[in-house]
C-alpha cells in the first residue's frame, strides 16, 4: 500500500489506477488520501457519488469541484451544510451552465439547470456571488437565472450580471430599474456599456447622485443633449460630477458656456482645450471667465491670448520651483503647500472637530490640500504616505486610506474621485449598509504596502 500511494502522490497524479486501488483508497482514514481519489478525472462515478457524502468537507469540496462528478453527487450536494463546498459546486456548474435552458428535456440537463437554480436562490450571499461572477460575460447563459441574480438585494451578487451581462435587456434593465429600491442598481446600471438613451434618461431622472456620476464618466453612455442639459443645470450642487461633465465626448452648445460658471480653475483649462468648440462656444466661456475674474472669484489672467486660466493660487503655484522627483507647479513637491493645511487639520483634531462633515465640505470646494492633510491627521499616517496611495489612482488604496480614517465608505466614493482622480466608472462602491466593499485583511495589506513605499523612498 505504500508504494502504491507514493505512486499516487507524485507529480503523475493521473496515471490510472485499478478499480480495487480506488475502492481501497476511498475506504483510507486519511482524508488526504480521499482527497486526492476526489480530485481524479478517472475516479468511477459510483465512487464519487459516494464521497459526495464523505464526512470530511474538504474531500467533498473536491467531489463538487470536479467536473467528472455525476450529476447526481451535484444535486446531493447543493445541500452540504459547508458554504464552502457549494460554492466550489456553484462555480463548476456556472461554467458548464452555456446554453442551458428552462425547458430541458434531457433529465441529465435538467438536472444540472435545476441545480444552477437552487444554487442562485443560496442562503449563503457567497455561492450566489460565484454564480453571479461566473455568469456575468456569458452570451448564452440562462436567462431566468441571471433574471433571478440581477434583482438579488445583495450588490455584490447583482451587481456583476448588472454591470455587463449581455443577458439583459435594455427592457430589462428598465423594469429593474423601476421594480428595485436596492442601494447601487443604478450604479451598475450606468457602468454598461453603450447604455442607451432611454436607460440614460431613467438614470438621471433619479436621486442617485453616484449613478448619475457614472453615467457621466460612462464615454459609451448614450445621452442625449436635453438630459445632459438638465443635468448641467443641476450640477452646481454635485462637484463630483464636474469632472466627468467637461470630458464628456460631445457636449450641448451652450454645455461649456454653462459649465464656466460654476466648475474649478482645472477644469476651466480642459473646456478651453477641448477641439470641438466652435468660436462663439469658447467666447462663452470667456466671458464667463472674465466674469468670475471681476468678481474676485478668478484672478486676472496674466496672458490672456494664450488663455492660460489663473486662480487665487495660480502665482503661488508658478512661483514654485520643480521639486528633485520631478514635482510640477501643477503638482507642488511634498510638504511645500501642505504644511499650514495639514497644521489646521491637526488644531481641529485636537478639538475634535476634524470630522467627516469637515472633510466632505472641503472636498466639496475644492479645498484638496486640506482634505488631504485631514485624511493624513484622521488616519495617522504620514502626509507623504497619503501622498503616495492619491498618486497611484488606486480605488483600492484610495478606499483603504478612507476607512483608515474612519470615514463613511458612501464619503470614500467621492475622495476616490475628487483626491484619487480614479474614473466614476471604476470606483468602488459601498456594499449594503454603507459598508467598505473591501476586507479589512485586504484594506490594512493596501495601506502597508504603500506605506512601506513611503518609508523607502519608492516611486
Amino acid at each position: 500500500m505504500k508504494g502504491f500511494l507514493q505512486r499516487v502522490f507524485t507529480k503523475r497524479r493521473e496515471t490510472p489506477i485499478t478499480y480495487d486501488e480506488a475502492k481501497e483508497m476511498a475506504a483510507s482514514p486519511d482524508a488526504n488520501v480521499r482527497g486526492v481519489l476526489a480530485q481524479r478525472h478517472d475516479t468511477r462515478p459510483e465512487i464519487l457519488y459516494y464521497l459526495a457524502s464523505d464526512n470530511d468537507s474538504s474531500v467533498r469540496r473536491h467531489i463538487a469541484a470536479n467536473e467528472a462528478t455525476p450529476v447526481q453527487a451535484d444535486v446531493l450536494l447543493t445541500d452540504d451544510v459547508d458554504d464552502s463546498v457549494r460554492g466550489s459546486l456553484a462555480e463548476k456548474i456556472a461554467h458548464l451552465s452555456a446554453g442551458l435552458t428552462a425547458n430541458e428535456t434531457d433529465k441529465l440537463r435538467r438536472m444540472t439547470y435545476d441545480a444552477l437554480d437552487k444554487l442562485a436562490r443560496d442562503q449563503a450571499v457567497h455561492v450566489r456571488q460565484v454564480i453571479s461572477e461566473t455568469l456575468k460575460d456569458i452570451a448564452d447563459a440562462p436567462q431566468p437565472i441571471i433574471q433571478q441574480l440581477a434583482r438579488d438585494t445583495e450588490s455584490v451578487v447583482c451587481g456583476p450580471v448588472l454591470q455587463y451581462s449581455p443577458v439583459l435587456t435594455e427592457d430589462d434593465l428598465l423594469e429593474i430599474i423601476e421594480g428595485t429600491s436596492g442601494r447601487g442598481t443604478l450604479s451598475f446600471v450606468s457602468r454598461r456599456r453603450n447604455v442607451g438613451e432611454k436607460l440614460a434618461d431613467a438614470i438621471a431622472a433619479s436621486s442617485d447622485k453616484d449613478a448619475i456620476s457614472h453615467l457621466l464618466g460612462n464615454k459609451s453612455a448614450q445621452i442625449r443633449e436635453e438630459t445632459l442639459d438638465q443635468l448641467i443645470d443641476r450640477a452646481p450642487d454635485y462637484p463630483e460630477w464636474h469632472q466627468p461633465l467637461v470630458d464628456r465626448p460631445t457636449l450641448p452648445p451652450t454645455a461649456a458656456g454653462k459649465l464656466a460658471r460654476f466648475v474649478a480653475e482645472n477644469l476651466i483649462s480642459v473646456l478651453e482645450r477641448r477641439k470641438d468648440l466652435k468660436k462663439d462656444q469658447l467666447d462663452a466661456v470667456r466671458e464667463v471667465v472674465q466674469r468670475r475674474i471681476s468678481s474676485g472669484e478668478f484672478e486676472k489672467r496674466e496672458d490672456a491670448a494664450q488663455n492660460a486660466p489663473s486662480l487665487k493660487n495660480a502665482k503661488a503655484d508658478k512661483a514654485q520651483p520643480a521639486a528633485k522627483g520631478g514635482a510640477t507647479a501643477a503638482e507642488p513637491a511634498e510638504g511645500d503647500e501642505e504644511e499650514p493645511a495639514f497644521e489646521k487639520a491637526l488644531a481641529l483634531h485636537a478639538k475634535k472637530k476634524l470630522t467627516d462633515k469637515e472633510v466632505a465640505k472641503a472636498l466639496a470646494a475644492n479645498d484638496v490640500k486640506f482634505a488631504r492633510a485631514a485624511l493624513a491627521v484622521l488616519a495617522g499616517i504620514s502626509p507623504e504616505a497619503v501622498t503616495k496611495v492619491l498618486n497611484t489612482h488606486s480605488a483600492k488604496g484610495v478606499v483603504s486610506l478612507a476607512w483608515k480614517a474612519g470615514l463613511p465608505a458612501d464619503l470614500a466614493v467621492k475622495i476616490q474621485v475628487k483626491l484619487g482622480h480614479v474614473p466614476p466608472s471604476q470606483t468602488l462602491n459601498p456594499r449594503g449598509g454603507n459598508q467598505y466593499p473591501l476586507s479589512e485583511d485586504d484594506m490594512n495589506w493596501q495601506l502597508e504596502f504603500f506605506t512601506g513605499m513611503a518609508t523607502t523612498g519608492l516611486r
